[in-house]
């Protein structure tokens, strides 16, 4: 039986940005007459990794749940970052450099994506992104054109849900009107994406771009309980004969949750 429903992450799933985080913040500090190196862009680079990855994972975070709270931790992510290169982080700064990265028309799609979603349309499932990101995401998917591919959008900062939540995952399987075990999450961060959607009984692929960002920081392993795909392009015939997927050591609390 394939599967009825495909819940997809947007960043670095689905959505790149079309230029790198890095050369925006670059060209943003440029006109200031700040002349960065790219031995000290990496050094602050990887300090503000650090912070976001022990924010991101700190127990009880419900940043992404709210527009303001999400807006509020890349001003402090970005400010970590000008912290580190020496800069004055005003508000002023910051303002331009999530301009500049986060517009409607500063990402794009990943190749696989389109042929995907129509080999998926075509197998009668319903299609749905799943993401961490404030409401912005709904004009970003309208101005690309991924609203003729998807049934519904529910952005974190918008919905009041954030990932891992099964509550998150649950709100979607709600939308499309499917029971959990018709359903699969596919997206590029093993805990919020897998496991989450593990914890509300769906079935989840992670997805391990080789040419794109690996959201596992550094000094974890590649988990090895769960399905990886390189490619998109190797959704259809997963959505289409739903195979039996490895699901973990989460396995006895999918089978309690249906």
């Amino acid at each position: 039986m394939a599967y009825r429903l495909l819940c997809l992450d947007a960043g670095f799933t689905m959505l790149s940005p079309r230029r790198t985080l890095s050369d925006a913040l670059s060209g943003v500090l440029a006109a200031d007459g700040h002349a960065i190196t790219e031995e000290e862009m990496r050094a602050a680079w990887d300090q503000s990794d650090r912070w976001f990855w022990d924010e991101y994972h700190r127990p009880g975070n419900d940043t992404w749940t709210d527009d303001g709270r999400i807006d509020e931790y890349w001003r402090r992510y970005h400010g970590v970052m000008l912290e580190r290169l020496g800069v004055d982080a005003r508000r002023e700064v910051l303002d331009r450099i999530l301009a500049s990265q986060f517009a409607t028309d500063a990402w794009e799609l990943y190749a696989d994506v389109e042929p995907m979603l129509r080999e998926v349309r075509e197998l009668g499932a319903q299609v749905g992104i799943v993401s961490d990101w404030g409401s912005n995401l709904r004009r970003i998917v309208q101005h690309l054109g991924l609203d003729r591919y998807v049934d519904f959008v529910l952005p974190s900062g918008a919905v009041g849900l954030a990932k891992p939540n099964p509550a998150f995952f649950q709100l979607a399987l709600e939308r499309a009107g499917v029971r959990a075990g018709e359903a699969l999450m596919v997206g590029d961060s093993y805990r919020a994406d897998v496991r989450g959607a593990w914890s509300a009984g769906m079935d989840a692929v992670w997805l391990d771009r080789a040419d794109g960002i690996r959201i596992t920081p550094d000094d974890e392993p590649a988990p090895a309980d769960v399905r990886v795909v390189a490619s998109l392009a190797e959704l259809p015939e997963i959505v289409r004969t739903a195979p039996a997927l490895p699901r973990g050591d989460a396995s006895e609390e999918r089978r309690a949750t249906g």
